[in-house]
């Protein structure tokens, strides 16, 4: 389908959403756009939903996290906006089913946007494709897929000053203790999280729970499922929303996988919670600790593809500082029934409609719509190809005895780079172009590196030699 052809089908619904919004109160809008690093780039109109498409800036494809700090290098050079074509901006089109009408402060509604090549043809780089891809395979297989994310993160007290200044590390976590699931962390822990839960109930995310972690200033939501499109851009929003409230209250959200050395206390994870229906029934639900033929098949798809798709679920220098599978973040290829140190954890009770696997490689940095996609691309591929599973594990995953998970982003990227089933799910220019946004990562961190000294150097061998 062309952008005429998605434009001709929308513009109907678009003009009666705003009609409705204006009638409802809303004058503003917020436009996002979903880019590589799994944030939304947003900015903000007049109540308008434009069924003729917006021009959109290209190099929102070729943002680096952060805008660059601290090596002050904003965007990376990619096909869509570079020097040689001077930085075009393509079409974005409005996505009717993405808008919200913000419940806490009715001057303001919602929308995602579409992207589009300046020829018509949707753009291949702009991650709501990919998903919506994979989304409508398992349609035409005559199944429902769903998803949902589980976001672990950090809350600090905000510093203006230190956080302008990159002094991170000097921020106090916020809340009295490192104690897990508990109601008493702080004084205004139960009004913060019951406001953001009513706050997302308003646009239709379900937060099916809130959890102290284990660690200074470290909490956890579940998001209810939704169908993969909408769970990606559920979650993106659930984070978005988050930092949201935090900014109103003088706190700050991190979703920084590793802010705390390895060894000490929790790290991050994102846990991708996802099933199958069809015909109203969850097509994995076998009983206890069974899984249906379907069920096992696409538990195959997910474990045969987890190295080539792992630069997507551990896309950043810091995210590797993560792995450590006695801390339940996986180091190995493996799976197990209610196993939290398996790569998948299948879950079966305690009823059938919560039959589903829980993918709990990713951490907190990832980029949901190209984790899901790719899940979702990976379990299709064991039912059409009829991938059995590797052997259960029990327990904690031995090493050696299975196939172990790059553990470095150079590792991961140079698998991601030469993997036919990442170029056939992505097509070659997003794979191309999510190859360039990581190999800045790994630039802007040498080039940091080459001109400090750090703080081995000095405590080595400043009286060393």
């Amino acid at each position: 389908m062309s952008f005429e052809t998605y434009a001709a089908a929308r513009r109907d619904e678009l003009k009666a959403l705003k009609l409705e919004l204006a009638d409802a109160g809303a004058e503003l809008m917020h436009v996002h756009t979903a880019e590589m690093n799994g944030v939304f780039r947003s900015k903000t109109t007049p109540l308008k939903l434009s069924y003729d498409g917006d021009a959109l800036n290209g190099i929102l494809f070729c943002v680096g996290h952060a805008d660059g700090a601290p090596v002050g290098d904003p965007v990376f050079a990619g096909p869509i906006s570079n020097t040689d074509n001077g930085f075009p901006n393509i079409m974005a089109l409005a996505d009717p089913a993405s808008v919200r009408h913000h419940g806490w402060d009715k001057r303001f509604a919602s929308v995602i946007t579409d992207a589009f090549w300046l020829d018509g043809r949707p753009c291949p780089i702009d991650p709501r494709w990919a998903v919506r891809r994979q989304q409508e395979r398992a349609e035409a297989l005559g199944y429902e897929a769903r998803f949902a994310v589980e976001y672990e993160f950090g809350i600090f007290h905000a510093d203006e000053e230190a956080m302008r200044e990159g002094r991170f590390r000097e921020l106090k976590p916020w809340g009295n203790s490192y104690i897990n699931y508990d109601l008493t962390r702080s004084g205004t822990y139960q009004d913060f999280f019951a406001t953001y839960v009513s706050r997302m109930a308003s646009i239709g995310i379900t937060v099916s729970s809130v959890v102290t972690e284990y660690g200074h200033g470290m909490y956890e939501i579940a998001l209810g499922p939704k169908t993969a499109l909408e769970a990606a851009d559920d979650a993106v929003r659930a984070k978005l929303h988050l930092k949201e409230l935090c900014a109103e209250r003088g706190l700050v959200a991190t979703f920084m996988t590793r802010f705390q050395p390895p060894g000490r206390e929790s790290a991050c994870g994102a846990h991708h919670h996802q099933s199958l229906w069809q015909d109203g029934r969850n097509a994995f639900a076998g009983g206890a600790n069974t899984l249906t033929d379907v069920g096992r098949l696409y538990l195959g798809g997910l474990l045969a593809r987890m190295v080539d798709s792992h630069l997507l679920f551990r896309p950043t220098l810091n995210t590797y500082r993560r792995m450590e599978r006695l801390s339940w973040s996986p180091e190995n290829v493996s799976w197990g029934f209610e196993n939290r140190a398996a790569a998948i954890r299948a879950i079966t009770t305690p009823s059938a409609g919560a039959a589903r696997f829980e993918h709990r490689v990713p951490g907190a940095d990832v980029n949901p719509y190209l984790c899901i996609a790719a899940m979702l691309a990976a379990g299709l591929d064991g039912i059409e190809e009829k991938i059995e599973p590797i052997a259960i594990s029990p327990g904690v995953p031995a090493m050696e005895t299975h196939e172990a998970l790059p553990r470095s982003l150079e590792a991961s990227m140079a698998v991601f780079a030469a993997s036919d089933f990442i170029e056939r799910v992505f097509g070659p220019e997003l794979r191309h172009h999510y190859g360039l946004s990581r190999q800045f990562e790994l630039d802007a961190f040498e080039a940091w590196r080459a001109s400090h000294i750090s703080d081995f150097e000095w405590q080595r061998y400043f009286m060393g030699t």
